[in-house]
């Protein structure tokens, strides 16, 4: 929609409100017959309209102040809305009681207009007046989209039971902090965690008195519960963020109590990461939404969370929110290797994880993959004591597989695995070498030594090059001399004979040839690579 657009439908929407109201819980049935389409998504759609209305109505209820004026910033994107930017400012004089329904009802098809078409800030400004709110909207299509707003609509009206509670106890503090000197003004800044839909911690940045006065007043209770208001709406956001808030109070003469004004809130937006990958990290915010939507809407089962993904997606998505939540509870007790190959992120912790549960017991993976879930979801302190101590023993049970060699039937399952990853990523490779007769996948680090590299992921990409039979079984036959001169050999021996290969038979690495063709030739490598490997290991 453009500007010219843009301001037409605001005339409209003004024209209609000469006065105003509020949305509560009895306007959510008056959406009546105004939605098109039906479905799962449409509901989805019109619950976050209507969790909107309800987050305007709670601030701007109870404002009788002509010229007051409350401003909301939106992302809006696929008919999903996320609070970004909340600000307000005060006015004076008493304008009359409102009403709810007439309000939502008018404002309804403004925010239902913006949740179709491109990705955007939508800005909508409530303006009292005598008679009720004036409003007025902008948008704007520019822009990225932040990394904590939603790019899928929920369908969930009802925060979970503790989050309005947890929000009071948090906005009762900081109001306590607020300290106001009667006829005085003073300001705070604070910073609030917040992760999903928890307040996971606060701190203030800073405490200032505008306007001196006499003996403290203390501010109201509608105080603590305005500000708990405030907060809500940015808890059903994505992922880890800080909220800033600037809080301002302030005591008139004749008034028992002061009063708190929030002059600002919004989520702050650092930059990424050093080295952070950014394909990764949207990948994994893409997955962790998801995940987090059917968690808000009721599904409460780990295993009916989990049946639709993969182990390679469920594994980057414990990596991907591993640095985040619950490290510290994950290693507290033991798993030291484990911990450092998971806390460096990334893909190519993903891989060495999707690896590593590969060699769990199905159900020992199944436990591990809803325990985390519960810890992405809930927070760690949701784990009950016997939940903790199960998960650390299988954090413990990854590290002892970390030092034990590879079994006949995990070596052949990481086989198959690896070999369905090289065709997912070089399907040419794949159809022009199949075309010409059997190949395989060769691992550079053979997988009877993958224990001697317990951080690495031995099915990683770099480990996997495409050979013809016959170069197979020669490199094999080198491996085999090796394996003669040195039983027990330390990572360096294995990185230097995997060198000494790919110096002799890397020019064969994922190029297809016809058996036999390079029969002479390959004897020479083949001879020339036992050469080197025995000037650089001589027999004992």
């Amino acid at each position: 929609m453009g500007r010219c657009a843009v301001r037409e439908h605001v005339l409209w929407v003004l024209a209609c409100l000469l006065w105003a109201g509020c949305v509560g819980s009895q306007a959510a049935g008056s959406a009546g017959g105004m939605w098109a389409m039906d479905g799962p998504h449409e509901e989805a759609r019109r619950a976050e309209v209507e969790s909107a209305l309800d987050s305007f109505w709670s601030l701007s209820g109870g404002q009788r102040e002509v010229g007051t004026s409350l401003s909301f910033t939106f992302w809006a994107q696929n008919g999903a809305l996320t609070l970004l930017e909340y600000r307000e400012e005060k006015g004076g004089g008493q304008g009359r009681p409102l009403e709810a329904e007439p309000f939502a009802r008018h404002l309804r098809p403004l925010l239902t207009g913006y949740l179709s078409g491109s990705a955007r800030v939508v800005v909508l400004t409530l303006k009292r007046e005598e008679a009720g709110w004036a409003v007025a909207s902008e948008a704007t299509a520019h822009g990225v989209r932040p990394p904590e707003a939603k790019t899928q609509p929920v369908n969930r009206r009802i925060l979970p039971a503790d989050t309005l509670p947890r929000a009071r106890e948090v906005a009762s503090k900081l109001v306590r902090l607020l300290a106001v000197p009667s006829h005085g003004v003073t300001s705070l800044q604070v910073e609030v965690g917040l992760e999903d839909d928890r307040i996971v911690g606060w701190e203030h940045h800073g405490f200032r008195v505008v306007e001196s006065g006499g003996a403290p007043r203390a501010l109201s209770e509608e105080s603590v519960e305005r500000l708990a208001r405030v907060l809500l709406p940015f808890v059903q956001g994505v992922g880890q963020r800080t909220l800033a808030l600037e809080l301002r109070g302030e005591h008139r003469a004749g008034e028992p109590t002061a009063r708190l004004q929030v002059l600002e809130a919004r989520t702050l937006h650092p930059a990424p990461p050093p080295g952070e990958d950014p394909d990764f990290a949207a990948e994994y915010r893409a997955m962790h939404e998801d995940i987090l939507r059917r968690w808000r809407e009721g599904v409460r089962d780990g295993a009916e969370l989990l049946a639709r993904y993969s182990l390679e997606e469920m594994a980057l998505w414990c990596v991907g929110g591993m640095l985040t939540r619950g490290a510290g509870l994950l290693f507290e007790s033991a798993a030291p290797t484990v911990k450092r190959a998971l806390t460096r992120g990334g893909t190519d912790a993903a891989g060495w994880l999707r690896t590593m549960l590969r060699r769990l017991p199905h159900a020992e993976r199944v436990a591990f993959e809803r325990f985390w879930t519960k810890v992405r979801m809930e927070g760690a302190e949701a784990l009950s004591s016997a939940e903790r101590q199960e998960l650390a023993a299988l954090m413990n049970r990854l590290e002892r597989l970390l030092r034990k060699p590879l079994s006949t039937s995990e070596k052949n399952e990481l086989r198959r695995v690896a070999r369905q990853h090289f065709e997912r990523l070089h399907p040419r490779v794949h159809e022009a070498m199949g075309c010409l007769g059997p190949y395989e996948v060769h691992h550079r680090r053979p997988l009877e030594y993958a224990h001697v590299f317990p951080t690495e992921d031995v099915n990683a990409a770099a480990n996997l090059k495409a050979v013809m039979k016959d170069v197979h079984q020669r490199i094999g036959s080198v491996w085999t001399e090796f394996r003669n001169i040195r039983g027990s050999p330390h990572a360096e021996d294995v990185d230097e004979v995997a060198g000494i290969i790919d110096r002799h038979f890397g020019r064969w690495y994922d190029q297809p040839h016809v058996p036999g063709e390079w029969t002479s030739v390959l004897d020479r490598a083949e001879e020339a690579a036992r050469q080197e490997l025995r000037r650089s290991f001589p027999m004992p």
